[in-house]
């Protein structure tokens, strides 16, 4: 089964973060992984933050599209937009979006591995609340 790889893995990897094993333990178990371009921007958010790598997003872009490429992580969009809106409209509607739930990029991360029929690698609590399968 392939695997939707979250912005919150990809940013505990590349900043080693403690859960960066977990993540990379269940990374080398898969043979087919991928990404999409929002999880992408979301961790470029992140790792440009001064508490991170305190560089340009163009910086952090780069760092996050080599990552991918040496893990062999395909970064791709979806051949079912309608379904992935449909899937991140429905997942808000169960889980909420803002503080204390799912974020709009948690919505469409969700969706994307809804759509996809994979599973989610990431220890978000919010999504493992979900009914996409998940993984660590």
């Amino acid at each position: 089964m392939p695997m939707f790889i979250d912005a919150c893995a990809i940013v505990s990897i590349i900043a080693g973060e403690e859960s960066a094993i977990a993540y990379e333990r269940e990374l080398a178990t898969k043979s087919e992984a991928f990404t999409s371009p929002m999880a992408a921007w979301e961790a470029i958010i992140v790792l440009s933050r001064p508490d991170q790598l305190n560089c340009l997003y163009h910086q952090a872009e780069q760092v996050v599209v080599e990552w991918l490429a040496a893990r062999n992580i395909a970064l791709r969009d979806s051949t079912t937009p309608s379904r992935i809106l449909t899937y991140a409209v429905a997942v808000a509607e169960r889980h909420g979006i803002g503080k204390r739930a799912l974020s709009n990029c948690d919505c469409f991360h969700y969706a994307y591995a809804k759509a996809a029929g994979s599973s989610l690698l990431t220890l978000d609590k919010l999504l493992r609340e979900t009914d996409v399968e998940h993984a660590p």
